[in-house]
């Protein structure tokens, strides 16, 4: 039988105040929706300056009213830089006694009654902790993975280990969300996504010492879901990088296609295709800029989060092993950077291939326009000179077939002097064919 004393659930949960390309309206929206996780006659302070880490509610510490009255808690908030810290603590209310394992899910209900399920939030920590009772023959890693299934249904069960303050810490973390794809990407960090940490200390002791360190956890728990939540969002964008070069290929057939036919695109198609690859191409450059903003988020917080963890080990003294929470700093090194790294530079040359299919389009539509130019012009020379031609002889021909005398001379052409207009038309188409016909041979 798993017990222990004092069962302790404290969730970390974190919510961006502020990010890239934020308005004055959304942020005002998300310090509302946070302010919306704690009770009404909350006395809240937080005044418009960078800090890496503010208190912002007074009293520090607000304790929470709980339906079981067997139970107590409280809220404690804070803003680190760009970002909103709630931790929740719920406890049993009895430091004597030991309880089951199953008291965890109690204590997680609790504080899931206690969230606004509207908070959008980039991340969240579970720690679970109590101690064990005097002379206890229980195995510790035992009592542990009894607290965890309480909490979750699943069957994962592979933690890594180590030691504070005496106490046994495991800690089971797993990540579904790098898998998302865009259309599943709506209350991803909702998921099956979890990241637990159970701490069994041998003492009371040990447990009140290690109550010292919430601020801390707060910090480095913090850190810790900013870089999962960037590399996620860094997936997202290289998703919909990948989504607006596909865009950008199928107009790039449609053009190739024509030229291989050897067929002259109107010009109005070709204005279309080039502003809508100008369209998607500025997308593009957008999401490319946003995928290295997320490297930059990564290697701030990555160095936030090994020296907050340098100061935890610090202030916890030696005989402590937490050598597994700087496996997290080897994968964010080892796989996170790296493969946006890549992404940046692949998508950079997609960005120089997306450039010359804009210009190609561009040229094409250019000649196009020139060539339409100049037979629009060619028109004009030739019914110009059509008109011309017609209107300098119809006058004329009137005047020189009345002449009585033109009748002896002209016998044979009744037709021309009959019908004087459409004779000086035929003239005139004639004298315009030759014209189109002379600046033809010029141009060739």
């Amino acid at each position: 039988m798993s017990d222990l004393i004092y069962p302790t659930v404290d969730l970390f949960l974190y919510a961006l105040k502020t990010s890239l390309n934020t308005t004055d309206a959304e942020t005002k929206k998300n310090k509302v929706a946070f302010l919306d996780q704690l009770p009404s006659d909350t006395q809240f302070h937080d005044p418009d300056i960078e800090t890496e880490y503010l208190e912002i509610t007074h009293p520090t510490q607000i304790n929470f009213i709980c339906q079981n009255k067997t139970l107590e808690g409280y809220y404690y908030t804070v803003r680190l830089n760009d970002t909103y810290g709630l931790q929740l603590d719920c406890s049993i209310n009895n430091q004597i006694h030991t309880q089951p394992a199953k008291s965890f899910t109690i204590l997680k209900t609790e504080i899931e009654q206690k969230l606004n399920k509207e908070l959008v939030t980039i991340g969240k920590t579970w720690l679970l902790s109590g101690w064990l009772s005097e002379n206890s023959s229980q195995n510790p890693e035992d009592i542990a993975k009894d607290c965890y299934y309480a909490l979750f249904k699943d069957t994962y069960w592979q933690p890594e280990k180590g030691t504070f303050l005496d106490g046994k810490v495991f800690e089971i973390w797993r990540s579904e969300n790098i898998n998302y794809s865009v259309e599943k990407a709506t209350n991803a960090l909702n998921s099956h996504e979890h990241h637990v940490i159970i701490a069994i200390y041998p003492h009371r002791e040990s447990a009140e010492q290690a109550a010292e360190f919430y601020k801390d956890w707060m910090g480095l728990f913090c850190y810790r879901n900013k870089i999962c939540w960037a590399y996620w969002q860094s997936r997202l964008v290289k998703e919909s990088l990948l989504n607006h070069y596909k865009q950008i290929e199928e107009n790039r057939k449609i053009t190739n296609q024509s030229n291989s036919r050897q067929e002259k695109q109107n010009i109005t198609i070709s204005r279309k295709i080039l502003n809508n690859i100008d369209n998607i191409l500025q997308q593009y450059t957008i999401d490319l800029l946003n995928l290295s903003f997320q490297k930059q988020i990564i290697e701030i917080n990555l160095s936030n989060y090994q020296l907050r963890l340098a100061l935890i080990k610090e202030k916890a003294g030696q005989n402590n092993q937490l050598d597994f929470l700087e496996k997290f700093s080897v994968i964010a090194n080892k796989k996170y950077l790296p493969q946006i790294t890549k992404d940046i530079e692949n998508m950079q040359l997609g960005l120089q291939l997306l450039e010359d299919t804009i210009n190609t389009t561009r040229s094409r539509i250019e000649v196009e326009k020139s060539e339409r130019d100049r037979n629009f012009q060619e028109l004009v020379a030739v019914a110009g000179s059509v008109i011309a031609t017609t209107s300098l002889l119809q006058s004329p021909a009137k005047d020189f077939c009345g002449k009585e005398s033109m009748k002896d001379i002209f016998p044979k052409i009744p037709y021309f002097c009959d019908y004087p207009f459409s004779s000086s038309l035929i003239v005139g188409i004639i004298v315009g064919f030759v014209v189109w016909w002379l600046r033809k041979g010029v141009r060739s």
